[in-house]
């Protein structure tokens, strides 16, 4: 398959889904992201072989369910506000974690204003089925700071964790979530104080947590970077380029475990949005996948290719 793409479903229509992530469930990778279409806000597609896809619902719209938990802000529709895309309240990457203790997918989000990018929080949602409808539970501060770009993560034993721009992207927040992953227990790391990274993505492997994040241009891409960790709550390496000066002209949202069904090694894609830009030109955004090569020190990287096998 190619390495930049822009699907449409069985049913002809584009699959929008950016800033999100892939999870793998019952044989299907699950493409969950945001959707800026008339009320809708976050959709879901699957697909087993990233040719033919499957339209499984719209996660969240402005007519989703609210209840509003205390001391949070309910609003997905804001009256008398314009946006240039869609109505209602940007919401910008979704991410979904499943909560074994609670049998729910909780979904953690960026939320602001259509007029301005001034609020900066975070919001969340939970359903029973991960492409399910989900119900909104209303956004806030973490901890009283700014929230912008976000990621989750997940260790095996359940602690789940957000990480998030603060301070007008000057910072980036790793927080701990509650045990029901619906709040923050308490704030983890300050990473890169005044260096202005976004679009953080967390994975891990073998026993090495890694994060990729961007610089801060708008929709122009940038240079991209990584850095790595012994444990996601201990101290963090320095950030090391990676791509080249456009990162391939993406911006990461999301690291993808594949395990070739002809080898059986478990290999890790780069999965990142090609923006289109502002305005209408939104809707031409694609997906870019790209293999991720590791080095012997710990080093990771990422090289252009027309074609990709996922080996699926």
């Amino acid at each position: 398959m190619q390495s930049v793409f822009l699907p449409k479903d069985i049913n002809g229509n584009i699959v929008h889904a950016h800033g999100g992530q892939i999870l793998f469930q019952d044989g299907y990778y699950y493409l969950i992201g945001e959707n800026r279409t008339n009320r809708v806000k976050v959709s879901c597609w699957r697909t087993k072989d990233f040719r033919s896809w499957e339209f499984r619902g719209h996660l969240l719209t402005l007519d989703s369910k609210v209840e509003c938990r205390e001391g949070w802000a309910p609003e997905l529709e804001i009256p008398g506000e314009e946006t240039t895309l869609g109505h209602g309240c940007n919401i910008e990457r979704p991410k979904i974690l499943y909560n074994q203790k609670t049998g729910r997918y909780v979904m953690w989000m960026h939320w602001e204003r259509p007029a301005d990018y001034r609020e900066a929080r975070c919001a969340v949602a939970v359903s029973d089925r991960l492409d399910g409808e989900y119900t909104y539970l209303g956004s806030f501060n973490p901890l009283g700071h700014m929230s912008r770009d976000c990621t989750l993560f997940q260790e095996e034993n359940g602690d789940a964790y957000f990480i998030s721009a603060a301070r007008d992207n000057h910072d980036l927040h790793i927080y701990k979530l509650t045990e029901d992953y619906l709040g923050i227990e308490r704030l983890v790391q300050v990473l890169w104080p005044g260096e202005l990274r976004e679009a953080p993505t967390v994975f891990k492997k073998d026993e090495i947590y890694y994060m990729l994040t961007s610089g801060c241009t708008g929709w122009t891409p940038n240079q991209s970077s990584w850095a790595c960790a012994d444990s996601i709550e201990g101290s963090w390496s320095q950030r090391h380029n990676f791509g080249d000066e456009t990162t391939f002209h993406s911006q990461p949202t999301w690291v993808l475990p594949i395990t070739d069904a002809h080898t059986g090694e478990k290999r890790y894609w780069y999965f990142a949005d090609r923006w289109g830009g502002s305005g209408e030109k939104y809707y031409q955004s694609q997906y870019v996948m790209l293999p991720i090569h590791f080095g012997k020190d710990q080093s990771i990287s990422i090289q252009w290719q027309d074609e990709i096998d996922l080996g699926i």
